[in-house]
């Protein structure tokens, strides 16, 4: 069997390659990047220089070469380019645009959610030029969003009728659409859930909490780990009704997560969803921690391994023996790459599954408030975690052109263990 793998530049696409090459399937890497830009291609069987935009000369190629099988990272154009061309040529794909489309539109996503009873932030519809009565409804602060943008893209804090107007047409500069949300501002911690799906079912496949480092925007989200508070909450305002959404929304097969937000008021809402992998690489804590293997499901779909219902992992319903953990350095400056150090360093310490992600190469010009690197690992207990947190602060060092350091380090470890000492908590009731 030959499979394509769509683009070298998204997160997880490493870890398909291999588990595909581990079972011995021949595979085969396309985009229009250089090998020094991607040396990636090199870990395939055979790469082609075809841009992942060039769709019908894709489609003619896969014919000729008797591709069985197409595949992508995290990438959301990619995995477009996936589903389309599985569409032509008649090949496995775990989505559709019909159910792929609520990861891009948040106002379908909010939509759905109130459908199923999935609890979310109050909202105020306002038209493209909004009336006296629809702007006097709302009640601030508020957050105006552009509905096909992450990462906080287009997003503002609002507490004026004036800040609100500049802010849809501040939302709209970043989107393709005219529709904006509108909605009450979440005060609180950001968590994370995972799930596989099959059948048309889903299946908790873990709960995690985020951090971001105090004094940077908070959507640097610096550390993601499975050792995390209010699992009981989670299962009870949120699993019942967002498993019930993802089938509502096609959601049939392959795997999903959901972002959301405790609030001061005590309660979750859900921000939106991702049919995809996450691009924090949780996948290897799932697989290392959580004994779920997302490269394994997504291979098994995308080369015809049917799921079933009993394929699915037993849902989390406590929290995993280690601790899981991704440490997300983000840049806090931008400019050119002059210097990478720590990394061997870090990749020596003893007993632990530590994993390094990016393409962060010395030239690379970044800019302000980017990943840099995403460094994998678990360990056995909370205060282990965080001594490697501290070892990779000491070690890791990027430098822009003008000298300086520019890695955001997160230090907020008292939250951690406050987060650890109420999870212990729970384990022990």
């Amino acid at each position: 069997m030959k499979l394509l793998m769509l683009g070298t530049t998204g997160r997880g696409t490493k870890e398909l390659l291999l588990e595909a090459k581990r079972r011995g399937i021949y595979t085969i890497v396309t985009d229009n990047l250089s090998v020094e830009k991607a040396p990636l291609k090199l870990l395939a069987d055979e790469y082609w220089m075809i841009s992942t935009a060039d769709i019908d000369i894709l489609e003619e190629k896969c014919r000729e070469e008797g591709v069985a099988a197409i595949m992508n990272g995290i990438s959301t154009f990619n995995i477009s380019v996936c589903m389309e061309l599985c569409k032509r040529l008649n090949l496995p794909c775990y989505c559709t645009p019909e159910s792929w489309h609520y990861t891009i539109d948040k106002r379908q996503f909010k939509d759905l959610c109130i459908s199923c009873g999935v609890p979310v932030a109050k909202d105020y519809y306002l038209s493209k030029t909004p009336s006296e009565k629809e702007l006097g409804e709302i009640q601030y602060p508020v957050v105006v969003k552009a509905i096909d943008q992450s990462a906080n893209r287009g997003m503002s804090y609002c507490n004026s009728k004036e800040e609100v107007l500049a802010a849809c047409e501040y939302a709209r500069s970043y989107s393709a659409s005219d529709t904006v949300i509108v909605e009450r501002m979440l005060k609180g911690h950001e968590y994370t859930a995972w799930y596989a799906l099959a059948d048309g079912k889903a299946s908790l496949v873990n709960f995690g909490i985020m951090f971001e480092q105090e004094g940077y925007p908070s959507n640097c989200y610096s550390v993601t780990t499975t050792e995390t508070n209010k699992l009981d909450l989670y299962l009870k305002e949120i699993d019942p009704y967002i498993t019930t959404a993802f089938n509502k929304a096609g959601c049939k097969e392959g795997l999903a997560w959901i972002e959301m937000m405790l609030d001061d008021d005590g309660h979750f809402y859900v921000l939106e969803t991702g049919y995809r992998m996450s691009g924090d690489m949780m996948a290897l804590n799932h697989k290392n921690v959580c004994g779920f293997n997302t490269y394994a499901w997504l291979v098994d779909i995308a080369t015809g391994v049917k799921h079933s219902y009993s394929d699915l992992p037993d849902p989390e319903r406590k929290l995993p023996e280690r601790c899981g953990c991704t440490y997300i350095l983000w840049s806090k400056d931008g400019g050119k790459i002059s210097e990478i150090t720590g990394l061997d360093e870090i990749k020596k310490l003893e007993g632990i599954n530590l994993n390094i992600d990016g393409m962060l190469k010395i030239g690379d010009v970044v800019k302000k408030h980017q990943y840099l690197l995403v460094i994998t690992f678990d360990t056995a207990t909370e205060d282990e975690m965080i001594d490697v947190i501290k070892k990779i602060n000491a070690s890791v060092a990027v430098k822009n052109d003008t000298g300086a350091d520019i890695v955001i380090r997160f230090d907020g470890f008292e939250r951690l263990q406050a987060i650890a000492k109420e999870a212990n908590k729970l384990g022990e009731e």
